[in-house]
């Protein structure tokens, strides 16, 4: 056996694997965009979502209740499922994107001599890296969204056509939101301050832990840059590092933007409902 054949056969495997996996993170991305709806329908899909909330919301309003009449609640739990399935999904789509990720890092250390065939790799890996990144901002942003589903679809009464009875309901909600807490008001504004001070609260706690972990990884990647064999590994462990760094303080700020929007949920409704979100 020559040495030709030697390398084939340890390559093999991990050349399967990558195609395997593309493979599958090309399968899993189109579900992302076609499952949701399809598992989640019922008599309310993404067609008609909006303007069964619209009609929903405006009975809410009207109703002197806490609990949401049934087109809402209907609305509600169908826009709960779609993002808990599409959360699945992105889920499943970041573990593979990972997974992809590192069997190609590992390709490439590989294949330090192949100078030909490092360059695509390094490509893909780069797609892999951004494919990751939309993974998991889609589950932090799906999670929020099945936590309180009810605030998530709230930016819906502002898109579409509004008719007379909207138009009203949403002067009510001003008036009173203005006014907050003084005043008469109805119970489903206190349903919707509650709502939307969990959405930014969910959102706040998987930045903070998100940002935890992007730190984490710096620092590791950075005493990673000490045991270094090679040039190439240095650049690579630098610019993981530095990229955890500056992705940890992004998502720090997003996480102290939605503590703050959360602790005065009545002021930022308000700000909503003029126009400011």
């Amino acid at each position: 056996m020559n040495r030709f054949d030697i390398r084939s056969r340890l390559t093999a495997t991990p050349r399967r694997q990558i195609g395997l996996l593309s493979a599958l993170a090309g399968a899993v991305l189109i579900a992302f965009f076609l499952a949701p709806n399809a598992l989640a329908r019922s008599s309310v899909n993404t067609a008609n979502v909006g303007d069964s909330f619209r009609r929903g919301f405006v009975a809410y309003w009207s109703s002197s209740s806490e609990d949401f009449p049934t087109l809402l609640s209907t609305t509600v739990a169908f826009w709960f499922r779609f993002h808990l399935v599409k959360a699945g999904v992105s889920a499943l789509l970041l573990a593979v994107a990972v997974a992809l990720g590192v069997v190609l890092s590992r390709y490439l250390r590989q294949s330090a001599d192949g100078r030909t065939s490092r360059y695509p790799l390094a490509l893909l890996r780069f797609f892999a890296g951004v494919l990751g990144l939309f993974a998991l901002v889609a589950l932090l942003a799906n999670l929020q969204g099945a936590a309180a589903p009810f605030a998530s679809l709230l930016p819906m009464l502002m898109s579409g056509s509004a008719d007379g009875e909207l138009t009203a309901t949403l002067g009510q909600v001003q008036q009173q939101i203005a006014a907050y807490p003084e005043g008469r008001h109805s119970p489903a504004l206190t349903v919707m301050i509650s709502d939307f001070a969990r959405y930014h609260s969910v959102l706040a706690a998987m930045a903070a832990v998100v940002a935890l972990a992007m730190a984490g990884a710096s620092v590791v990647l950075w005493r990673r840059l000490r045991t270094s064999p090679d040039a190439r590994s240095r650049r690579a462990a630098v610019f993981g590092a530095t990229a955890s760094a500056l992705l940890a303080a992004v998502v720090l700020v997003i996480a102290y933007a939605n503590t703050t929007t959360a602790a005065h949920s009545p002021q930022a409704l308000a700000d909503f409902f003029a126009g400011g979100w």
